[in-house]
């Protein structure tokens, strides 16, 4: 084990090099993917030890301001030996890089460790963005059938019903069982309103007035992504709520708070919350994760990527 923890050591001595030159290779790939490709194969022959040892080395050599720490950071999660690492590093990637490629794998992973420990409220929040910012993944039915149940098992069913609408569509005729599996659910959502999930308690831009709108947070039935997007204004603010809309987080008041600035010069109320680690840009404030999970998605179509967070005691 010291010799192959050693060999991964001169490998990662290379590795960071190239990364920090960021040449790419004659295929087009990176030399940084290279290290990514050879970690897993130790993880998948049982050198675990030294296949995290690669991917440390890299996450050590690259600039967290970039998007390839947040692709050292997907590789570090999906290798890591305790769940608890890996959520910490896909809850990063959900936060602080929500334009990775590997978003929405970090997404359902972290909602498949929530679930594994019960938390299936935060579970059905990542699952609904998921389903919202990624219509053509081949994992689109899984994290639909997973939303319906932890739905139905938390009563929830507005969220149950138009998940459960969702997963219907999406499945072919073909697949017998699956279907007979989701429409076991379909009589609970007799007499469930399915188009009018929240209203907001206010939309409006700055020294004006508006009325609340609709939002829903994947699609109800008889609407499409796009009247889904168009239903709900981006400007959401109520004077109290137990949820937000987190926008990035910096290790920089400046650059935070530059953000906010740019955002409210756009008419959202943006603000800058602090732990004295992280300066995190928020919109909004939400009663409900129901509502703030339909906001990000309309924040989304003007180019605003966002999650639901709880607002704490350092953001009030």
């Amino acid at each position: 084990m010291r010799a192959v923890l050693l060999s991964a050591l001169v490998l990662s001595v290379g590795a960071m090099q190239a990364v920090r030159a960021q040449t790419p290779a004659p295929t087009g790939s990176t030399a940084a993917d290279s290290v990514f490709a050879r970690a897993r194969q130790l993880v998948v022959n049982g050198n675990g030890a030294a296949g995290r040892v690669l991917i440390d080395s890299i996450v050590a050599a690259t600039d967290p301001e970039t998007p390839a720490y947040g692709e050292a950071l997907y590789w570090r999660a999906a290798l890591a030996a305790a769940s608890a690492d890996a959520e910490r590093d896909y809850r990063r990637i959900v936060i602080e890089y929500p334009v990775s490629p590997h978003i929405g794998e970090a997404l359902l992973q972290l909602a498949q460790i929530e679930v594994a420990r019960g938390d299936r409220a935060s579970a059905a929040t990542h699952l609904e963005r998921f389903l919202l910012e990624n219509p053509t993944s081949p994992d689109e039915q899984r994290a639909g059938i997973l939303l319906v149940r932890i739905s139905f098992e938390q009563n929830e069913l507005p969220r149950g019903c138009i998940a459960l609408h969702h997963v219907l569509s999406e499945v072919p005729a073909t697949a017998v069982e699956l279907r007979n599996q989701m429409e076991y659910y379909s009589p609970r959502c007799a007499g469930v309103d399915t188009t009018r999930v929240h209203q907001t308690a206010s939309v409006a831009a700055p020294g004006s007035a508006a009325p609340g709108t609709k939002v829903v947070p994947i699609m109800p039935p008889g609407s499409s992504r796009d009247s889904a997007h168009r239903d709900t204004v981006a400007r959401p603010h109520a004077p109290a709520g137990k949820y937000t809309l987190q926008v990035k987080a910096y290790s920089s008041r400046v650059d935070a708070e530059n953000l906010a600035k740019s955002l409210r010069d756009r008419g959202f109320d943006a603000r800058v919350a602090t732990n004295q680690t992280w300066y995190r840009v928020r919109i909004g404030h939400y009663a409900t994760r129901v509502a703030a999970a339909a906001a990000a998605g309309q924040l989304k179509a003007k180019k605003i990527i966002a999650i639901v967070t709880e607002i704490g005691p350092d953001d009030k």
